[in-house]
């Protein structure tokens, strides 16, 4: 399983890549999947909204969007969070900013996963999954 970090944004904060290497991993395994490969991209808000209009044919800004670029067997994928809208997120939430792009990759990866969120009882399930690996992650490799 190979996870990849490409930091496509002037201002991302440093995120230790063997870490997030380690807690995307986790997810998967956890998840019962398999994986080839998963790049997660960082990238500016207008750039995201480049790929929701293209892709998805959405008109709005977003702060993560997975593609699984497999149909069957392990999962090939990609996860774009928007740096800009993590930043605001994390003001919002009072919560450093690399947290919140480490919720957004974790969300991501989950949506590869096979998770869902578009009711109001998915999200709740879904966030609870999210906050076990951010907790262990952040437990375990103590970011600074």
């Amino acid at each position: 399983m190979k996870v990849s970090l490409f930091v496509n944004h002037p201002h991302a904060p440093k995120i230790d890549r063997r870490k997030l290497s380690a807690v995307v991993k986790e997810v998967i395994r956890e998840e019962g999947k398999s994986v080839d490969n998963i790049n997660v991209v960082l990238v500016e808000d207008d750039y995201l909204l480049e790929v929701n209009r293209k892709f998805l044919k959405h008109d709005y800004r977003t702060d993560v969007i997975s593609f699984s670029l497999e149909t069957e067997g392990p999962i090939d994928g990609e996860v774009y969070v928007s740096v800009d809208r993590a930043r605001v997120q994390a003001r919002r939430y009072k919560i450093p900013a690399v947290r919140e792009i480490v919720r957004l990759i974790v969300h991501g990866v989950l949506h590869l996963a096979g998770w869902e969120d578009g009711t109001r009882a998915e999200k709740l399930r879904m966030r609870k999954r999210e906050n076990v690996f951010i907790e262990r992650f952040f437990e375990a490799h103590e970011v600074r």
